[in-house]
């Protein structure tokens, strides 16, 4: 079987959770939403083949792996991937905008709801059940209320991302935002400062 994958690669993650954590990134292609500030180019895949991808995922034994996009859930490729991985061994990670269901094998789910659809901000139930971490990006426009059904008092971690190309505003609208909702935290993209991918 060929996986269709967009990237993979040996980096650190950069933000969230399990920030600073050297990992194997699995980038899956194409994705429902056009966020206008995205930095990723998803919209093409190459063909692994499976044999390949393993023994690529085999070289380094952090054990650690990221599955992201694009949006991982839409593409059907996603759960073979994550089956893979599993059955060698790694914790795996996830990053997705929360509108489709999870797959199977992911051990820590975050999700990213955005503004850019019919519905924004919207979270599939499956993927709400299933999120460690929630992460919104904050923009310029970005209204706070969108968090207001989230209890933060649950055991999860809730994390707010200053949009990188606005950062000093959007940093001044977060340690605002936090000084009255202390349940939440500041995520930076700490693989832009260290020139990783």
């Amino acid at each position: 079987m060929n996986l269709h994958i967009n990237n993979v690669f040996w980096t650190f993650q950069g933000e969230g959770y399990h920030a600073g954590r050297r990992a194997l990134f699995v980038r899956m292609p194409y994705c429902n939403l056009k966020c206008p500030w995205c930095d990723t180019e998803f919209n093409s895949h190459k063909e692994w083949p499976e044999d390949e991808f393993v023994k690529f995922a085999k070289q380094e034994k952090c054990g650690f792996a990221v599955i992201t996009g694009g949006e991982p859930m839409m593409h059907k490729h996603t759960q073979s991937v994550a089956n893979i991985l599993k059955a060698l061994g790694f914790y795996i990670a996830c990053e997705t905008n929360g509108m489709f269901p999870i797959v199977n094998n992911i051990d820590f789910i975050t999700v990213s709801p955005k503004a850019y659809s019919d519905s924004p901000f919207s979270i599939h139930p499956n993927a709400y059940l299933n999120a460690n971490e929630f992460k919104y990006v904050v923009e310029k426009d970005f209204d706070f209320k969108a968090l207001r059904f989230h209890n933060t008092g649950d055991g999860r971690r809730y994390s707010l991302s200053p949009e990188f190309n606005d950062m000093k505003n959007s940093l001044a609208r977060i340690f605002e935002y936090i000084k009255e909702n202390p349940g939440w935290r500041i995520s930076l993209q700490t693989h832009k400062w260290m020139d990783v991918p």
